[in-house]
């Protein structure tokens, strides 16, 4: 029992950015994956019956940064900063109509204020975000065969495109927890299986396919003289994603552990009808143990993930179909994280920590930004109260130093693959980025 209340008490306080994550698909563009939706901070259950459960969630986050330059670092030369007041909310519902049949129903939304205070790249934005909803149906009655279906959806209640200086409110999501606003109306429809290998050991595996529908958003193709003064209406078709998903979770004794894996291929994005790239073959690993301690130490959790993805298709050198690229532009993404959690009656707290390494310059598909290599280190401190299932409350707070690789231009151009072409930009060097991570939540019985 003492385990299951330290592995519960990770679960609340995993996320290195806290958690009711807003991933849509744009978000998870990095791996190419369909709509990831991670578990709230805390879940207050409030027995709706015998057989049915509602829970609420919520909670106030709050990012600060500086750099030596601003987002995009290169449109000037000016020192960067920026801010973001972010408050995710979140439904359940869990229930057993029969013995044999269990339902899960998730829905999540949020409102954001984003500022970035960088001369001549100031720039505000207050919307709400996307609307995500899940809903899940597993037949219990094959023994050690669960069988389940799934449906994800998200919803365009924000904002996707954005004009003028309100543009300028993206920020670099390693700074910020909601770097994109909105997009189209996505449909993601998964199968798959719970298999108990064992007492100890349970496998899953599913396959999923989302439909990502169209919406609209700025020109991406901007230089620096006009950047974000003349923006255009841009339709964004983005490709849809078919996905294969794998893991298996053990424990025993005071040993947690999960391994899972994912493969993904994407169609091709078109911009106002036109294509505009294909992403390569995107893998995803990643694994995660928990350790409880004996004598009241309380639980550590170690966490690991890596994706990367194959050549992109294309427009190169004024081609006017896509073809494959001559080297591989994506990069390898590594992301560590630390956690231990001490239990004090009610009470959990610990340091919490993050190592983040992109080897290379890379591409984010879904916000259709380019990302420099980056290095990325995070320290602070957790703590959640808990009083039985009516009440609790988290807090965290954590430190962040980012250091990005440095871009080059020659004769003021860059080539871009978007533009088919070059464009007039400048080069950026070496950048240093901190920032501040705080939030609180609080949880309640419905």
């Amino acid at each position: 029992m003492r385990l299951n209340h330290l592995v519960l008490a990770r679960n609340l306080l995993t996320s290195s950015l806290g958690l009711i994550a807003m991933a849509s698909s744009a978000q998870a563009a990095e791996n190419s994956a369909p709509p990831t939706y991670v578990m709230p901070t805390a879940w207050a259950i409030a027995p709706i019956s015998d057989r049915w459960s509602a829970t609420f969630a919520s909670a106030a986050r709050y990012y600060s940064w500086v750099s030596t330059r601003g987002v995009p670092a290169n449109v000037n030369d000016h020192r960067g900063s920026g801010s973001q007041v972010y408050v995710p909310y979140a439904l359940q519902v869990v229930g057993q109509p029969s013995d044999d049949i269990k339902i899960e129903m998730l829905g999540r939304a949020g409102w954001v204020s984003s500022r970035q205070s960088t001369l001549g790249l100031n720039g505000e934005v207050q919307t709400f975000t996307d609307t995500l909803a899940s809903g899940t149906v597993t037949y219990l009655g094959l023994g050690g065969i669960q069988p389940f279906v799934s449906l994800n959806l998200n919803l365009p209640t924000g904002r996707s495109a954005l004009f003028g200086k309100a543009a300028n409110a993206r920020m670099d999501p390693d700074l910020v927890e909601i770097g994109n606003f909105g997009e189209g109306w996505n449909i993601g429809p998964s199968i798959g299986a719970n298999l108990a290998l064992s007492e100890k050991l349970i496998a899953t595996i599913a396959v999923g396919q989302t439909w990502r529908g169209a919406f609209d958003r700025e020109n991406s193709l901007v230089t620096t003289s006009n950047y974000r003064d003349n923006q255009q209406v841009t339709g964004v078709d983005p490709g849809d994603v078919f996905s294969l998903t794998g893991s298996i979770a053990y424990r025993s004794g005071p040993w947690s552990m999960k391994i899972n894996g994912t493969v993904s291929s994407e169609t091709t994005t078109r911009e106002n009808g036109v294509a505009l790239y294909r992403p390569g073959i995107s893998y995803g690993a990643g694994a995660s143990a928990d350790y409880a301690w004996q004598d009241g130490w309380g639980v550590s959790t170690v966490t690991a993930n890596y994706s990367r993805s194959g050549p992109n298709n294309v427009k190169f050198l004024g081609s006017d179909h896509l073809v494959v690229e001559p080297f591989n532009m994506n990069s390898n993404l590594y992301r560590a994280g630390f956690q231990h959690l001490w239990s004090a009656g009610n009470l959990w707290f610990g340091p919490v920590g993050s190592v983040l390494y992109r080897d290379r310059n890379g591409y984010e598909s879904g916000t259709l930004q380019f990302v420099p290599a980056k290095q990325g280190y995070s320290a602070g401190v957790v703590a959640l109260w808990a009083q039985g299932n009516g009440l609790s409350f988290d807090f965290r707070a954590e430190h962040a130093w980012l250091r990005e690789g440095a871009t080059t231009a020659i004769n003021g151009q860059m080539y871009s693959v978007l533009a088919n072409g070059y464009v007039l930009n400048e080069a950026a060097p070496i950048l240093s980025s901190r920032g501040w991570r705080l939030s609180g939540g609080l949880n309640f019985r419905l």
